[in-house]
């Protein structure tokens, strides 16, 4: 059994269970090590995460944190131990956040399957699947909610409308943070220089992004601030440009009446999941599009989780276009999995593809997991605090 020496205050009835159920799906429990180099999560992991770390500076004046999460320790392990691949590791330990309810530090359990390539899909229905058993571990009579995303979708809907490339990034960096009609129609507006709350000096440096993001930098130097705690030079250069960058990119008003007409259309797409397939199906043909292999993926995804999970499937399983998480290395389809009616998930998860060559692998690893708030799980949560 492996434990941080820190989560003594866990009972053993739910180290056991993790036990069990790590030992079920064959996953290799790994520890990692609580203080973390701060570099990789203030690099990939999102604004969301990076100003809820408690970082402290090394003796090198390196810049350290407590541990805010498992993913990214978890694939740092895996490159640095050069083990095969396809493998599934779980783990159990405490980690660190800012939060504005509950205790800072709090124990967090979870599965990260790297390296299967055959059929991606399998790999996210297994980690739904494991994921769902996980949360009925304290009461098997618990009421569970599954709520799916794919931002892959919405990707490949904005290739398929062959949105120019500026806009299709600067629509697929809003969609990360919960795209919605209001914010879809700031967008495609443009934006008069005077009704900016910009300097003048950055102003000017809208159509340069490079230049954009050196001056910010100097300007958060200049008033001592740090370059890598909280929002860096690079997250507020992408978030001035998101909303003052320059909108008109040569679509016409006609071209930009009907993209927002579609996008709009999809975002209202929520529901049952498993009538998503049909529905989706019937989207591309009303509007000519094609969200190609990503929506058979998805709907065998659907298929292979439904009969993964067999008697275990969530009472309420629905799908929501517009459902992204706020960690930037996801890639492809998310999930919150949601514990007697809760407003806070017990467990969030997806898939990262990209996140492994990011942290430095030589070639690309397709990755997928999960992770659950022990503290939210009912009969644990008290005692696990």
């Amino acid at each position: 059994m492996l434990r941080d020496e820190t989560t003594n205050s866990a009972t053993d009835r739910s180290l056991q269970a993790f036990d069990a159920l790590f030992e079920r799906y064959q996953c290799e429990q790994i520890e990692t090590a609580i203080l973390q180099n701060a570099d990789p999560f203030l690099e990939t992991a999102g604004e969301d995460l990076r100003r809820r770390m408690f970082t402290t500076v090394g003796g090198a004046g390196e810049e350290l944190c407590l541990r805010p999460d498992f993913t990214i320790p978890v694939c740092l392990h895996h490159l640095q131990s050069r083990t095969d691949l396809p493998r599934r590791y779980g783990y159990l330990g405490p980690v660190f956040r800012q939060r504005e309810e509950g205790l800072h530090e709090f124990l967090q359990a979870g599965v990260e399957h790297l390296g299967r390539t055959e059929t991606p899909y399998l790999a996210d229905a297994d980690l739904m699947a494991i994921a769902v058993d996980a949360a009925l571990m304290p009461d098997a009579q618990a009421v569970l909610t599954l709520k799916l995303g794919d931002p892959s979708l919405f990707h490949q809907l904005l290739v398929s409308l062959e949105v120019p490339t500026g806009l299709r990034n600067r629509l697929i960096r809003a969609f990360g943070r919960g795209l919605d009609e209001t914010s879809l129609k700031k967008i495609l507006s443009p934006i008069e220089a005077e009704d900016m709350p910009l300097p003048a000096e950055l102003r000017k440096l809208l159509h340069d992004p490079e230049a954009l993001e050196q001056a910010v930098a100097d300007m958060m130097l200049a008033q001592g601030l740090s370059l890598h705690a909280g929002r860096n030079a690079h997250d507020i250069t992408e978030r001035y440009l998101e909303i003052y960058g320059p909108q008109d990119i040569g679509l016409t008003e006609t071209d930009k009446a009907r993209l927002m007409k579609i996008l709009v259309d999809y975002l209202r797409l929520n529901g049952p999941a498993l009538e998503m397939p049909a529905r989706l199906t019937d989207f591309e043909r009303r509007h000519d599009i094609t969200f190609g292999a990503n929506l058979e993926q998805f709907a065998d995804r659907l298929s292979e989780f439904s009969a993964k999970a067999d008697t275990s499937i969530p009472t309420d399983f629905t799908f929501a276009s517009d459902f992204a998480r706020p960690l930037d290395y996801y890639t492809g389809f998310v999930f919150e999995l949601f514990v007697n009616g809760a407003s806070r998930p017990v467990a969030a998860g997806g898939r990262y593809d990209r996140l492994m060559e990011i942290l430095g692998s030589e070639d690309p690893v397709p990755a997928v997991g999960f992770s659950l708030w022990l503290d939210r799980m009912p009969n644990w949560g008290a005692k696990n605090g």
